[in-house]
């Protein structure tokens, strides 16, 4: 099934005196069951607008995904969506954002088919919400992960997210990039995932040094499923990117600049 092709145009982003590499930002389009989750995202969402680091996510307003954006938006800072076209024409209902003093079991919990909303380009944020429509799923997760020099912030999700997240890591692994990946282990969401991974090392598929092309960031003091600590996750976010590092014998190393198609058997495109 072809799809059409996302059109080149320059990053939304003037980087600014004091304004960080972009971070995107992987996680549903819906809000989840535990009230939790929302508190959580929307403190992601203010945590990297309070550090002048720029928000690249997947365009729609309901969700996590709405509660990232607008939290970020309310607190200052800058946010371009990357949506596919297909979705355009779906509207959803949005997913209200928690204040940063709300009760987490007061958070918005609506559900709705995944779409951007009628009302998603109503208000631009005096220029800092833009939005870019490309042709399908592949472009949009290509042109979010080109804009992202920052690195990538995982919330919990679906099989999108999951996806979105596994193909990161690879990348690193692959040598296509060398960012950070933070998985933010909300309500022990990623537990399950951390131990799939270690159990891959020791069944010799993944070597133990390639755990590092991610972090599954816990809160301290057993503070994951906490409720009351939920707006303690954008924090740890921003320190969690501020302390990346890949340690030497991560990864593969290849050297995808220096392959040419005579290299690989094949003819150069025309």
């Amino acid at each position: 099934m072809s799809s059409t092709p996302a059109r080149s145009s320059p990053s939304p982003f003037t980087h600014e005196d004091g304004e960080g590499k972009p971070v995107c930002v992987f996680c549903a389009s819906s809000p989840g069951a535990d009230a939790m989750y929302a508190t959580a995202a929307a403190s992601v969402g203010a945590a990297l607008a309070d550090a002048h680091i720029p928000v690249v996510y997947g365009g729609g307003r309901r969700g996590l995904m709405g509660v990232v954006s607008h939290a970020a938006l309310e607190a200052g800072g800058r946010v371009h969506g990357v949506l596919p076209r297909a979705l355009m024409a779906r509207a959803a209902e949005s997913t209200p954002v928690p204040s940063r003093d709300a009760n987490p079991a007061h958070a918005a919990n609506a559900k709705s088919a995944e779409g951007i909303g009628k009302d998603l380009l109503a208000d631009n944020y005096d220029g800092r919400l833009t939005m870019e429509v490309v042709g399908g799923m592949h472009e949009r997760k290509a042109k979010m992960a080109q804009l992202s020099t920052g690195g990538f912030v995982v919330l919990p999700g679906g099989y999108g997210t999951l996806e979105e997240l596994l193909e990161m890591v690879t990348w690193n692994q692959i040598g296509m990039h060398s960012l950070p990946v933070i998985v933010l282990n909300m309500n022990n969401f990623y537990s399950p995932l951390r131990t799939l991974f270690e159990g891959a090392v020791a069944s010799g598929f993944i070597k133990a040094e390639n755990l590092s092309l991610l972090r599954i960031i816990d809160l301290p003091s057993e503070g994951n499923t906490n409720a009351a600590r939920a707006a303690e996750w954008g924090p740890a976010a921003v320190e969690a990117l501020r302390q990346w590092s890949l340690p030497n014998g991560a990864g593969y190393g290849f050297k995808w600049d220096d392959v040419k198609p005579a290299d690989l058997g094949l003819k150069a495109s025309a």
